[in-house]
């Protein structure tokens, strides 16, 4: 019985998490409510209390849920002693791309947040983005130091500016996602990952040095 109890519980939680989800990306987080959660859950607000204090933990819920599994991928390339950090990355790359394309719970995360850099936020909303901005520069970093670890092993050029170069990948490949989802008819995402990425890592290998 308190096993069945446990699993009860853990559905009503997916379940709210899959409806806060849709109404998130549909909605947009600032104008959703977590009565309007429990309305299209088809339960109480006590109900969504239970699992979540609030919205912005729920959402961080869903950020934990969909992103970090994904994030972790990128551990492999951060490693020192992994032998091609390069290879490593382009692989967590190219997963990430073809996640976000044919998962739709990757895809609607990836709406919300982009929607959320082009609106005007207050309060819990304000915080999330903030959440969000934190994960990015981390990301940011992480991309940087799988760079790092790629001079190291003699696979980039002994000169290159990491930053810059962390930036041109995350910025280039934003971009592209952004495109995606506003203009699918343009921008085939699956299909353009491997032509994306090898002209990203091409570039890599050819930037110019930096000019102060």
């Amino acid at each position: 019985m308190v096993r069945r109890t446990k699993e009860e519980a853990q559905q009503t939680r997916c379940h709210i998490m899959n409806m806060a989800l849709d109404l998130f990306c549909r909605q947009g987080l600032a104008k959703t409510s977590l009565t309007d959660i429990a309305k299209a859950a088809d339960l109480t607000r006590g109900a969504i209390y239970w699992h979540f204090k609030n919205k912005e933990e729920l959402f961080v819920a869903l950020w934990e849920e969909l992103c970090q599994p994904l994030s972790h991928q990128l551990d492999a390339s951060l490693n020192p002693e992994e032998p091609d950090p390069l290879g490593r990355l382009r692989l967590f790359l190219h997963s990430a791309l073809l996640k976000i394309t044919r998962e739709p719970g990757h895809r609607q995360m990836f709406t919300i947040m982009y929607s959320l850099e082009t609106i005007e936020v207050e309060g819990e909303a304000f915080t999330l983005r903030e959440h969000i901005h934190k994960e990015s520069r981390r990301f940011a970093q992480d991309l940087e130091r799988s760079l790092a670890n790629g001079v190291r092993k003699g696979q980039l050029p002994a000169d290159l500016d990491l930053a810059r170069a962390a930036t041109l990948l995350h910025c280039t490949l934003d971009g592209y996602i952004l495109n995606w989802l506003h203009f699918p008819e343009r921008v085939d995402l699956a299909k353009e990952a491997d032509y994306l990425l090898d002209c990203l890592f091409l570039q890599l290998h050819h930037m110019p040095a930096r000019r102060d």
